[in-house]
């Protein structure tokens, strides 16, 4: 499988997640500015503070706002993400320097492929019910929306640095505590698709092609939350920006039964992340593609490739995200069987 080898910097400089993070590195260091917003415009000043400073960042930090960004400044649930995502977009380029600096520091990291020995399965406290009472690699055909990702498959992230966590919980939705973690081995030999920018996802589904057979209202900007208006009518006009179009001729994504026959499981790196999530594809074939509601770095596995379920410590949860705080499954015996159990339906054990 032959990757997208777009230079990181030019990938992120247009990606509604990329320009996202890095209105957020800027906002952060400006006192005019809320944390959570999109400055208006860009100072050279400060960019260079914030280029500067990602230089000592942790990994966990840049990941968390990383996620935080995607969805509050570029997601389709946030009522002025087309507005944000304006000024994100028109000084981008005044922010390259940032965007240097992220890939000086993380690029190894952030295109790491799946470490198969490093997966973690996060679960809430939810009984064998709903979609945790099926068994899973059988109807690929049930997916969530048009098929951004399909119910038959498995979750697992690439063990979250802790600095991340609260951040992962909401970009995850698993907002019904107390959550509890598992390394779950990988055998040897596991086969998963790679994606680290736009064209590998653009490949996968050129590669196994479903058209989708409607609409699907919370796919792209606008979203279900925000009005289609004139922050929606301007985002149109801006140059180089990915993250809607006027008109969807096609929409198309993974014919995830047809995957399954070749691959055990679709990975997105962070970089993967920072570039793909939001991204409006087009195809060579006619219409659009695009990657969304993965959240973050993760892998969705379509076969049971995985050893025994090890039990990890508690996530390091704080309890803003809805009250959700983490559990210890290593010492905590009730919610061990419990995961143990929906674990065991899932996996068909």
């Amino acid at each position: 499988m032959d990757g997208d080898e777009t230079p990181f910097v030019e990938a992120l400089l247009a990606a509604p997640a990329g320009v996202a993070l890095l209105a957020r590195l800027e906002a952060e260091h400006r006192s005019d500015v809320a944390w959570f917003d999109s400055p208006a415009d860009s100072d050279p000043a400060v960019v260079g503070e914030v280029a500067r400073s990602v230089g000592t960042m942790s990994f966990g930090r840049m990941v968390k706002l990383a996620v935080e960004a995607a969805e509050s400044l570029a997601g389709p649930w946030t009522g002025d993400a087309p507005g944000l995502l304006v000024g994100a977009y028109r000084h981008a380029a005044a922010r390259r320097p940032i965007a240097e600096a992220v890939d000086a520091r993380f690029a190894a990291r952030l295109r790491a492929p799946v470490d198969l020995d490093a997966q973690q399965w996060w679960h809430t406290n939810h009984p064998r019910q709903g979609p945790f009472d099926r068994e899973l690699f059988r109807d690929f055909g049930s997916v969530y929306g048009n098929g951004e990702f399909t119910w038959a498959g498995l979750w697992t992230a690439t063990e979250p640095p802790a600095d991340a966590h609260d951040a992962l919980v909401s970009a995850w939705e698993m907002f019904e505590g107390p959550v509890s973690r598992w390394r779950l081995p990988l055998r040897l030999g596991a086969r998963a698709w790679e994606v680290h920018r736009p064209g590998d996802w653009v490949r996968l589904v050129e590669a196994y092609p479903k058209r989708a057979v409607k609409a699907h209202a919370g796919w792209e900007l606008s979203g279900p939350n925000q009005p289609d208006g004139g922050l929606a009518a301007e985002l149109l006009t801006v140059p180089g920006q990915h993250a809607m179009r006027a008109h969807v001729s096609r929409h198309v994504l993974p014919d995830w039964a047809a995957v399954s026959a070749d691959y055990d499981g679709v990975h997105l790196s962070w970089a993967g992340f920072l570039t793909t999530e939001g991204y409006v594809c087009d195809l060579d074939a006619g219409g659009v593609t695009m990657l969304r509601y993965w959240g973050s770095e993760r892998t969705h596995w379509l076969a049971d490739v995985f050893g025994d379920p090890v039990p990890l410590g508690a996530p390091v949860l704080s309890g803003s995200m809805s009250g959700a705080l983490g559990v210890d499954v290593g010492v905590d015996d009730a919610r061990r069987a419990h995961d143990l159990d929906v674990l065991t339906k899932l996996l068909v054990r």
